[in-house]
């Protein structure tokens, strides 16, 4: 049972980690000064919190670096990885080949790909954060899958299909993370921070939550409704 009665007001907010035009770290900070978060739910696994923020300079360490030097916050690590560490570098290299693989045999999947690019550039959060990017990153998935299943080579399927059930698993494990902080703590206002193209698969796991734990959590979609 919740602590307390009150409701928790977190928006999603979709991000990139790598700045892109109109997407960059200050457009992120003025966001957050806009919604003026208590708590901050981050897309970074407890242990590489304290080197991300040494020797990363992502859209969102950028952002909150500067954030937090006018505004008391506490910050959630709540990712996880089920691939060890010594095998990421490898696996990330093949998978990056089934991507590319992909780009070569569709255009229409190269086409999205730069449409969401350019897009996000030219149009910046609030792009990155619109039903158009969430349905054309699902096309995507549905061309990769298409493609790579219709070789029939059981190794690159095995690899997208690995991919695939890491990515759900994650977004399953941020969010029950999410409600279990949220369970043992008060707050008022909070963000969550993740990379635009988990929207779609957590917006569902919002969905299972909704209806067992209505009233501890109320989600607001960044830019899908208003802000703050």
């Amino acid at each position: 049972m919740p602590i307390s009665p009150q409701k928790r007001k977190i928006t999603f907010v979709g991000t990139v980690h790598d700045e892109n035009g109109l997407c960059n770290a200050e457009a992120l900070l003025e966001l957050l000064r806009t919604i003026e978060p208590d708590v901050v739910f981050e897309e970074l696994r407890p242990s590489d919190f304290d080197s991300f923020y040494a020797t990363k300079h992502t859209t969102e360490t950028k952002a909150l670096s500067e954030y937090r030097k006018h505004r008391l916050i506490k910050q959630v690590p709540i990712d996880r990885y089920d691939i060890p560490e010594n095998l990421i570098s490898t696996f990330k290299e093949m998978l990056n080949n089934i991507f590319d693989y992909v780009e070569q045999k569709s255009q229409e999947c190269w086409l999205l790909k730069d449409e969401i690019d350019r897009n996000t550039g030219l149009l910046g959060f609030k792009y990155l954060n619109s039903i158009d990017h969430a349905r054309k990153w699902a096309r995507i998935c549905e061309i990769q899958d298409k493609t790579i299943f219709g070789t029939g080579n059981q190794r690159l399927i095995r690899i997208l299909q690995i991919w695939r059930q890491q990515q759900h698993r994650r977004e399953i494990e941020m969010l029950g993370n999410i409600y279990e902080y949220c369970r043992e703590n008060v707050f008022e206002t909070g963000v969550f921070l993740v990379g635009a193209s988990h929207k779609m698969g957590i917006a569902r796991e919002i969905e299972k939550y909704a209806a067992t734990e209505t009233n501890l959590i109320t989600w607001n979609f960044a830019y899908d409704g208003k802000i703050p």
